[in-house]
């Protein structure tokens, strides 16, 4: 306990910092500008951009194909979500602490384009980064496989 107590002393006079989480609010993810955020995106190694809408339901996500110009695929999505809550019968990925940090989003791409038939969209559900607020991270599947995906907003320097 005399330990701890010492590295506690030892960092409040040393100036170092402790990091505090704030939730995030919908302007974190969507807030960029009066058009939304665009992210930068891949999901398993395939790249486009995905903009979600200022609304705070729908957006598109573009993708620019070597064999032709850019194809466009509907978006819809949940933000500020906790871990723990359920979307369509299912958690956020990974082992669940329950917190209030609202920094998880789900969307869904309708790659086959078939408005009507939102069971055949594919999922992305990640964790926006709390202390930048720049970038997402999760897991997608296809064919019930999972895939990794990151995204990071497009006006906002990499690192």
């Amino acid at each position: 306990m005399k330990k701890i107590l010492l590295m506690l002393f030892a960092l409040c006079i040393t100036g170092v910092p402790f990091i505090a989480f704030a939730a995030l609010t919908q302007k974190d993810f969507i807030g960029c500008s009066s058009y939304g955020c665009t992210y930068n995106i891949v999901w398993d190694g395939w790249k486009g951009y995905l903009t979600l809408g200022p609304d705070g339901k729908t957006g598109e996500l573009t993708q620019s194909l070597p064999s032709g110009g850019p194809k466009y695929f509907a978006v819809r999505y949940k933000i500020t979500l906790n871990p723990q809550d359920s979307v369509e019968g299912m958690q956020g990925p990974g082992n669940q602490k329950p917190s209030s940090l609202g920094h998880r989003i789900v969307f869904w791409v309708d790659f086959n384009n078939t408005p009507k038939n939102p069971k055949d969209d594919q999922r992305f559900d990640g964790y926006m980064m709390t202390q930048t607020k720049d970038a997402i991270a999760g897991v997608t599947w296809w064919n019930g496989i999972p895939f990794g995906f990151y995204a990071y907003n497009k006006t906002a320097p990499l690192i």
